[in-house]
């Protein structure tokens, strides 16, 4: 690599990760390099359509410096979290700062429809006035299901009724013309936390979401674990207690929304018809219905026990719950109580920061990631 291609690097890396416009000196100070390498590489820079000056730096006597920033023509970003009830969208700049936000409910019917749903939503994003038609340079999608060793084949996404395997990048790459990647829900919860949320500071931590069913995210030293087929933190097929063993190997455990429903439909002895939402059964066991409280008791110690799982093999800091079980102020709080009775070292269990966009920002970070590391092989060629 020559020695100008590097300072160009090097200037585009730290532009890359900077949320303001920053000065020629200010880089060249941050980074140890000659003011004439910085002010030749943002030159270069420039000439690329990367990087353009947004004005320049007030308060200092003399000449003001000029200040630079990433451009859009650097490239857009799309990021897709797809859920169980809802697909997200966000739009942002090569830095990972959002433009636009998309929401609407996900279409029934199985994971091929739900691929067609994505590529419309963003074929409607790239109309839209921050955009101004042009294309994507990266979209990152999060997924509920294993992401399989060649990156693109999802598995066990059920929350989309798509049991079977199903590969998604394949059909979006060619609906949108754009490289895609893919990414677990939870483990982008966990990349969108340590970017935004509660874990900024934290190297070892988990995420462990409990909605519709429940997953976990882990990282360790930075770094996510995804274990040798994707599917580390699938602790919804944690083997089951008190001996017994499911029928079908790939059958979710009972922790989750549904199946608390489900509970609590097979329950006796309500006052009145039994909870319509999980939000319900935590009321009426706050109001000390019988039935409530003991199916919220059963639910908090099988989220203690994953969550102990979690920490007899990767003894986290902290462990952040989310979801829209897993926000709840008692289940977080009782959680936390069983899990010191589980653990040899328990861990803080704290709640999301981003709550259910965490997965979203975690698929941004990832595109910005993903963009930012073309950026710099393109210059490097």
């Amino acid at each position: 690599m020559e020695r100008g291609t590097s300072g160009v690097q090097q200037v585009l890396s730290y532009l890359l990760e900077r949320d303001e416009a920053v000065t020629r000196p200010a880089i060249a100070a941050a980074h140890d390099l000659s003011r004439p390498t910085v002010f030749g590489a943002v030159r270069r820079l420039e000439s690329l359509g990367l990087v353009h000056q947004v004005g320049q730096s007030a308060g200092r006597p003399g000449r003001s410096p000029a200040l630079y920033e990433m451009s859009l023509g650097a490239g857009l970003l799309a990021s897709v979290d797809i859920g169980g009830s809802n697909v997200r969208l966000a739009v942002a700049d090569v830095r990972g700062r959002i433009l636009l936000e998309r929401r609407e409910e996900t279409r029934t019917g199985g994971g091929s429809r739900v691929v067609r749903q994505v590529a419309t939503l963003l074929g409607r994003a790239r109309r839209s006035r921050p955009v101004a038609g042009r294309p994507f340079s990266v979209v990152a999608v999060s997924v509920p299901g294993v992401v399989g060793p060649d990156g693109g084949t999802v598995h066990f996404a059920s929350n989309i009724d798509q049991p079977e395997p199903l590969d998604v990048r394949t059909p979006l790459e060619s609906l949108t013309g754009a490289p895609v990647v893919l990414e677990n829900n939870v483990n982008l919860a966990a990349v969108g936390e340590r970017w935004q949320g509660v874990a900024r500071h934290l190297e070892t931590f988990a995420v462990v979401a409990v909605g519709a069913g429940v997953g976990a995210g882990v990282m360790h030293q930075g770094a996510l674990i995804r274990g040798a087929h994707g599917a580390a933190g699938e602790v919804a097929f944690l083997p089951l207690d008190r001996g017994r063993r499911r029928a079908d190997v790939t059958a979710h455990d009972e922790a989750g929304g549904l199946s608390l429903l489900r509970a609590a439909r097979a329950r006796r002895g309500w006052t009145g018809p039994p909870p319509a939402t999980v939000q319900e059964i935590f009321e009426r066991a706050a109001a000390r219905e019988r039935p409530a409280v003991a199916l919220v008791k059963e639910e908090c110690l099988r989220v203690a026990r994953i969550i102990a799982s979690v920490c007899a093999v990767v003894d986290p800091q902290t462990v952040v719950l989310t979801g829209g079980v897993g926000a709840n102020d008692r289940l977080i709080a009782e959680a936390e109580r069983l899990t010191a009775e589980l653990t040899l070292f328990p861990p803080p269990v704290v709640r999301s920061a981003l709550g259910e966009r965490a997965s979203l920002i975690g698929a941004v970070r990832l595109a910005a990631t993903t963009a930012a590391g073309r950026l710099l092989d393109s210059l490097a060629e």
